[in-house]
């Protein structure tokens, strides 16, 4: 079984369901984290019987909040791996990117797929793939019970379209989306001070770091092209941990005159993170895809390994290069 589905129709596929699952890309950002919680918290609202896992390392501290009350599980027994009668990926471009819980997927009677990456190949037994969906978040709302929402699910679905969109700037924000967003206000949620408390808010170590990047900042490409990058060394010294690296992109693509933003920040074990943020002409999916990495048109990224940052990043600006300058 192989199905494309344009919803995946919650009630018939946990309808003989008995153990479920959830798990999410590595690294979990705001969408995938307020995604996966919506749809534990609704599984465990409106289908009781089903006993439901959460497959979820460590969010980031700004809304780690969403997963007060429940129980994450952040590691497996390769030894002992469970059998689920489903298992529920939301928000990986990948079966690669599913990270540790990747064994548990394989290992799942039955596989779904809900995502809204272009480069998602479908690769569960039901997929839900809209490249043209704001967020996973908004996806999973079209699957809801709206009687079966509450504040705390709607909370969680807002974090996830408001993360994914950039507070509604990027160019995935539909009217759709502004309907969806909306709606989930109508539950109460207090919407200005999700949005200023998990996506504006930042520490003196993020501040920090976001200096010093801005500081090694180097443009190309007639400054239509801008890079930066940071290692454990760089970062240590200024207390930030590796979540703290989120935004930096960001702010590095909002720079005058830029089509294009790249900022590459080394790991611990697993080399360097690329994340690629653009505007209208530059497609990076397709430069993420060059270092085996995928995404959005406007928003990808990679793992590289690599002793050179400053070589990588000429590479991925001659990759950016070909559709600046065919």
């Amino acid at each position: 079984m192989n199905e494309h589905l344009d919803l995946v129709q919650l009630d018939q596929v946990l309808a003989t369901a008995r153990r479920a699952a959830i798990g999410g890309h590595i690294n979990p950002d705001g969408d995938c984290a307020g995604s996966m919680t919506a749809l534990c918290r609704y599984i465990g609202k409106k289908y009781p019987d089903v006993a439901v896992d959460l497959y979820l390392k460590k969010i980031p501290d700004a809304y780690a909040f969403i997963a007060d009350g429940l129980t994450l599980i952040d590691e497996i027994d390769e030894e002992n791996i469970p059998v689920y009668d489903v298992f529920f990926c939301l928000d990986c471009a990948s079966i690669e990117r599913l990270g540790f819980s990747k064994p548990v997927f394989r290992k799942a009677k039955l596989t779904v797929n809900i995502d809204h990456h272009v480069s998602n190949p479908a690769f569960a037994d039901i997929n839900r793939i809209d490249p043209d969906a704001s967020s996973t978040s908004e996806l999973i709302y079209d699957e809801l019970d709206r009687d079966m929402i509450d504040r705390t699910i709607a909370e969680d679905l807002f974090i996830g379209i408001s993360h994914d969109t950039g507070i509604f700037r990027y160019s995935c924000t539909s009217p759709k989306t502004m309907r969806t967003a909306a709606d989930l206000i109508e539950y109460g949620i207090d919407s200005s001070k999700l949005i200023t408390k998990t996506y504006c808010e930042k520490t003196f170590e993020q501040q920090i770091v976001m200096a010093e990047a801005l500081l090694k900042a180097a443009r190309f490409k007639e400054g239509r092209v801008i890079a930066s990058w940071m290692s454990i060394a760089e970062r240590e010294l200024t207390g930030a941990k590796p979540e703290h690296m989120d935004g930096i992109v960001e702010q590095l693509r909002d720079t005058t005159g830029v089509l294009c933003a790249i900022f590459l920040y080394e790991t611990v074990g697993s080399g360097w993170k690329l994340s690629l943020r653009s505007e209208a002409v530059i497609d990076v999916s397709k430069v993420a895809a060059w270092f085996n990495g995928g995404g959005h048109k406007r928003a990808a990224g990679a793992m590289i390994d690599t002793n050179d940052p400053i070589d990588a990043i000429r590479q991925i600006v001659d990759k950016i290069g070909e559709q600046i300058d065919p």
